[in-house]
């Protein structure tokens, strides 16, 4: 009988710039598989928010990292800026021996990937964009009152200290506070963000990653961002989410120009909370497993 050789998740860990970067790799170990998709998370996330998909993508090597400061990663030594996690992000790629690859980012991770994809357009094949038209913005007559609230944040060192939870579900009961997803998506997070200590746990997480950002790009700035992306770029927007409210959504997408938009029914999370038609789109986009009929 023939073996059918099943893609599994693996534990990695690469040295990027004198820095650990874990992460996950599902693909079928030994086999170099043609479609290669490097995964970002979102803010206080981690690998796991890519676990729920992996099996619906069996064709694709797929490489979820947590980003620095996030999961079991490194933190850094400065605070954690857009433009910096995209180098991070794209030496990232380049340690892991990849010559090109497609990148799909969910929120915060969609902000970073355009700007890897424009800064480093060798390395990228393709975006998806998972709940994310681009950065949050100010402009420059906000600068004052952010940079004060910023330097505030870095000069109170307790300001951000992680509390100790008593159980791993008081955590996850205050992420479901914080934002709209299933409980199951919400313990996968919690799985890899907290650390047993004395008397609980508390968050893994870098607490500068918490600190009021000085200095946020312009609407300008993420425009051009936009208009510069020379790759094929899928956006999945949760009927629910974040972007279907932001006004700035329409005209941010419409100058990106190898562009396709699906809308599917969910929210902030649906890549984990329901991901199957999550990946049947991305499986259709990067042309790997077909629709399964039946």
């Amino acid at each position: 009988m023939r073996e059918i050789k099943v893609p599994r998740p693996e534990s990695i860990s690469l040295n990027v710039g004198g820095k650990t970067i874990t992460g996950i790799r599902h693909r079928v170990a030994g086999e170099d598989a043609p479609t290669k998709l490097f995964c970002l998370h979102g803010w206080l996330d981690n690998a796991n928010s890519f676990l729920p998909m992996m099996s619906l993508l069996p064709e694709v090597d797929l490489v979820a990292i947590d980003m620095p400061g996030h999961g079991f990663s490194d933190h850094l030594d400065s605070t954690y800026t857009v433009p910096d996690s995209a180098y991070w992000a794209a030496a990232t790629i380049k340690a892991l021996g990849w010559e090109q690859c497609h990148i799909a980012g969910h929120s915060l991770g969609g902000i970073i990937a355009p700007l890897v994809a424009v800064g480093a357009p060798n390395l990228v094949k393709s975006l998806i964009l998972i709940e994310s038209s681009g950065a949050l913005t100010s402009e420059a007559d906000e600068f004052v009152d952010r940079l004060r609230a910023s330097m505030s944040d870095q000069l109170n060192e307790k300001k951000y200290q992680s509390r100790v939870y008593d159980s791993k579900d008081d955590a996850v009961n205050a992420r479901l506070r914080s934002a709209k997803m299933e409980t199951t998506s919400a313990k996968l997070i919690i799985d890899r963000q907290l650390a047993e200590c004395d008397g609980g746990w508390q968050w893994r997480f870098d607490p500068k990653l918490r600190i009021s950002t000085a200095h946020r790009l312009t609407e300008e700035h993420v425009q051009q961002i936009n208009k510069h992306i020379d790759c094929p770029v899928l956006t999945v927007i949760a009927k629910d989410g974040f972007l279907t409210s932001r006004e700035l959504t329409t005209n941010r997408l419409k100058l990106i120009k190898n562009h396709k938009s699906i809308t599917l029914a969910g929210h902030h999370h649906l890549h984990m909370d329901t991901p199957e038609p999550v990946a049947r789109a991305i499986n259709h986009f990067l042309g790997t497993r077909p629709e399964l009929g039946g």
